[in-house]
């Protein structure tokens, strides 16, 4: 379950994350970077693909990769964003 308890955000993700980057993941916890699933360029990827589904603009000086580790970490940046604690478009 999402750090936030929001599993229809991590299902949102979990898709973002396969229609973006082809990557599907098993379970909302797994590290997506220690796993190889997610490198550098799949970051920007992904970065991209979020603020284009959640109508969102990612700042970059707050951008931390452990906010990339895993789908429910992902969702708990999203929803911090979400929630105004960075610029949305």
């Amino acid at each position: 379950m999402s750090v936030g308890g929001d599993r229809a955000l991590d299902e949102r993700i979990e898709g973002l994350l396969l229609r973006a980057l082809g990557v599907q993941v098993s379970g909302s916890s797994g590290d997506l970077i220690e796993a190889g699933l997610l490198d550098s360029l799949g970051l920007v990827e992904l970065l991209f693909a979020i603020e284009q589904e959640f109508h969102l603009e990612v700042p970059l000086h707050g951008i931390e990769i452990d906010d990339f580790r895993s789908v429910e970490r992902i969702a708990a940046f999203v929803a911090r964003l979400q929630a105004g604690e960075a610029t949305a478009a």
